[in-house]
């Protein structure tokens, strides 16, 4: 009977200490970070890439991304729902608009810094997500 109880209290104590955690992730905006994060670097990989490398075809590249190199590039988070919703039909803003926060998809942006050699995964990659909670 003691090991009955043991097994339950243990198993009672996982469940809060992951509710616990679950909650506090999903309060703090944590998801919506991941999500973004996700969205911005398939966005660049699949397609701000691409459209670059055909807009400056026959150049050479270090002097094609030479600016951006320094700068980077600046996507705002509305820029890549809209792209996402438009090229796959999957529309994420239910990421970024809960019952407890809501993000900024003006003031939210990705900006990739990219790097020699300049190739589809030669990026830093700078998220800042600006959300408010309700």
């Amino acid at each position: 009977m003691s090991i009955i109880t043991i097994i339950v209290i243990l198993v009672a104590v996982i469940v809060v200490v992951a509710t616990i955690i679950f909650t506090n992730l999903y309060e703090n905006s944590y998801f919506a970070r991941n999500k973004f994060e996700e969205l911005a670097r398939r966005y660049y990989e699949t397609s701000l890439y691409d459209n670059f490398l055909s807009e400056h075809k026959g150049e050479d590249l270090s002097v094609a991304f030479e600016k951006y190199a320094e700068f980077g590039f600046d996507i705002k988070l509305r820029q890549l729902l809209n792209s996402e919703y438009l090229m796959n039909g999957q529309n994420y803003r239910a990421y970024f608009e809960t019952n407890v926060y809501t993000c900024d998809t003006n003031a939210s942006s990705a900006k990739f810094i990219p790097y020699a050699p300049f190739g589809k995964k030669d990026y830093n990659l700078e998220i800042k997500l600006e959300c408010t909670k309700n």
